[in-house]
């Protein structure tokens, strides 16, 4: 796995020094977050795209590495809150739906990777090689892939195979790619003008005061942007909803049934030894003495002894980035995950002990376990609600399900269509008829959330029509169309409080625009942009270098702020130039222009730039076609483990 999302994310990285180095380093030291299938049973299946099924732990491991990258890039400012923003289990299901339709589209068109060409792959990896570049043999092959890369070997190899294929895939397509010398040098000049700015922007909110907007300037502006205003198709849907929230309150397992599932899975519930663990690490440098780095780890331990705080010296000392931050805390981990020297002192010290300084090949440790967990199958007491909470997950979505189901047949066989058959039809079966809102095709629907199955649905049926059962996060909903609201221009009335906000911004930019237009004249007889900032109480801030496709630190993608600045000589005033807050005047700091000589220099590194960009737009293209003609599915019970929608 740890593979695919090298291939998936880090391209430019060297895959083995990154996995051997990197990943070793973080599987060894570094707890994982999010949803953790062993305490609760996942589902078999997380998406299908084709024919072919992304199976969950495949999606986990891809979701952890992830998961990890961000920590890496990140440090501290990872949080749970960004995490969710990031909608990591959406992005990794993307990856490897994307991935396979890749490797589909290789093998549509005759690509194969033969076992030579796989052999030959695998033998250049310093992981398969002596030191002097011989293989290591296959005993120590199968060793090294089992320890370091964590996988069987066949499973390896099949990654390695799909590697190789999506390279193939590549030079194919790079073969289809064009590109002229003029669409080099323009790339070129892209990356070469370049220019930083320091400038001052004034807010627009803060000339309110001299706005008025009247019912005129309402009306005129509304009559020239009302195409703004318009209204896509939108559908109300009447749609009978199995909540499963509600059947697992209803649900009952016989204290016997618990038991008896208990004992028929004791493989589910079998643990292995694990303990819990801290730890502060100091690294071993190559101008740092061996004795030195031990003498510290000493002398940490002896201020540990003395009473200060384990958890407080690790976020202070510790050189382990991924556990510092918490306290040194390794979380749980079982044998075979660390590397020896480390899981022996682990394994061997009893609870609370301090044990070390522990020499790896990482530096000197001191370690804590704080739990020792022997291995074997966990106590019933101990694990009953996880077997109660995995038997009623089961009952209700089976429950659910199946009364939907039967729902929906009946509907079809009665031909119920009218909303107080549907209504009475619920009442008498306990459940609720429910209205939604109307809504378009992009759009969070209140209640069930951004449900794609459920729109596609209700975009489908006719008015009156009832759609079959339908799983949306809540439960299972059948679907009665209710109304079509066409496409329709809205008029002044519907809208009149944003038009009025919209011209209240247009003027108070207006107003900003105008008042740096006086600054620009007096600086232009004499004043500084400084006396300038200082008179309208602004701060003058200072860009990043930024290209005519790049962006400005403050301003973002402003294109008239960047072409101007493009356009000038340094010391030249730019603007006023509207802005997303209001207006802003600036100043050429630096510029950097096309030089013909150093173009031909980097003519050749331009070109496969360029070259693997134009590659890259072109693989996002299929992608996109792919999933357009034969749309993914993804199991709303990996949505539901992680508490995420699929458009997030």
């Amino acid at each position: 796995m740890a593979l695919k999302y090298l291939r998936d994310n880090l391209k430019s990285l060297k895959w083995v020094l990154w996995l051997v180095v990197g990943v070793f380093v973080l599987l060894v030291f570094f707890g994982w977050g999010g949803y953790d299938p062993s305490q609760d049973r996942a589902p078999e299946v997380a998406a299908t795209v084709g024919d072919e099924e992304i199976a969950y732990e495949e999606f986990y491991q891809q979701y952890r590495n992830l998961e990890d990258f961000y920590r890496q890039r990140f440090g501290e400012q990872f949080t749970p809150e960004l995490a969710k923003q990031f909608n990591l289990p959406v992005q990794a299901l993307n990856l490897l739906i994307n991935q396979r339709i890749m490797l589909t589209e290789a093998r549509s068109i005759g690509l194969r990777v033969t076992d030579g060409e796989l052999r030959d792959k695998i033998l250049s990896y310093p992981i398969s090689q002596n030191e002097d570049g011989t293989f290591v043999g296959r005993d120590e092959y199968r060793r090294r892939i089992e320890r370091f890369v964590r996988m069987p070997v066949d499973e390896f190899e099949a990654t390695v195979r799909e590697e190789l294929l999506l390279e193939k895939l590549d030079t194919v397509l790079a073969g289809t790619l064009y590109v002229s010398d003029a669409e080099i040098e323009e790339a070129y000049r892209e990356q070469a003008e370049r220019a930083k700015i320091r400038f001052v922007e004034l807010p627009a909110s803060e000339l309110s005061d001299q706005v008025t907007v009247d019912q005129a300037a309402i009306e005129a502006y509304f009559a020239d942007h009302r195409s703004d205003y318009e209204l896509p198709e939108q559908r109300v849907v009447d749609y009978l909803l199995v909540d499963t929230v509600k059947l697992r309150q209803e649900i009952e397992i016989p204290e016997a049934e618990l038991e008896a599932y208990y004992d028929d899975h004791p493989e589910d519930f079998t643990r292995e030894e694990q303990v819990i663990a801290r730890h502060i690490l100091r690294k071993l440098g190559p101008d740092q003495p061996d004795a030195e780095v031990r003498s510290e780890v000493e002398d940490i331990r002896r201020r540990i002894e003395a009473g200060e705080d384990f958890a407080a010296l690790a976020q202070e000392l510790s050189e382990d980035e991924g556990s510092a931050s918490r306290g040194g805390s390794l979380g749980s981990f079982g044998r075979g995950q660390m590397v020896p020297a480390f899981e022996k002192a682990a394994f061997e010290a009893t609870v609370g002990e301090l044990v070390g300084p522990v020499r790896t090949d990482f530096g000197y440790h001191l370690i804590q376990v704080q739990r020792h967990m022997p291995g074997g199958v966990q106590p019933f007491a101990e694990v009953r609600p996880a077997v109660r909470a995995r038997l009623v997950n089961e009952r209700v979505n089976e429950i659910a399900e199946e009364k939907a189901r039967d729902l929906a047949q009946r509907i079809a066989a009665a031909e119920l269509t009218e909303v107080d058959e549907l209504r009475a039809l619920a009442e008498e079966e306990g459940l609720t008829l429910e209205t939604t809102e109307p809504f378009g095709r992009g759009d969070n629907i209140a209640g069930i959330g951004r449900a794609i199955e459920f729109t596609a649905a209700a975009f489908e049926l006719e008015p009156g029509a009832v759609s079959e059962a339908i799983k949306i996060p809540r439960g299972w909903a059948i679907l009665r169309l209710g109304e079509v609201r066409e496409p329709r221009l809205q008029e002044l009335a519907e809208v009149e409080v944003e038009v009025r906000q919209a011209v209240e911004r247009a003027q108070q930019k207006e107003a900003a625009l105008a008042r740096l237009d006086e600054a620009r004249m007096a600086i232009e007889v004499g004043a500084s942009l400084e006396a300038l900032a200082a008179e309208l109480g602004l701060e003058i801030r200072e860009s990043n270098e930024f290209g005519r496709r790049g962006q400005i630190t403050g301003l973002g993608a402003n294109r008239e702020v960047i072409d101007a600045a493009l356009a000038l000589e340094v010391g030249q005033l730019g603007g006023p130039v509207e802005s997303a807050q209001g207006a802003v005047l600036f100043e050429v700091q630096e510029r950097k222009r096309f030089d013909a000589a150093e173009f031909e220099e980097a003519k050749a590194s331009t070109r496969l730039a360029e070259e693997q960009q134009r590659l890259n737009q072109l693989k996002a293209s299929i992608v996109e076609m792919r999933r357009r003609d034969t749309p993914p599915t993804y199991n709303p019970r990996v949505m539901e483990l992680f508490e995420v929608g699929v458009g997030g």
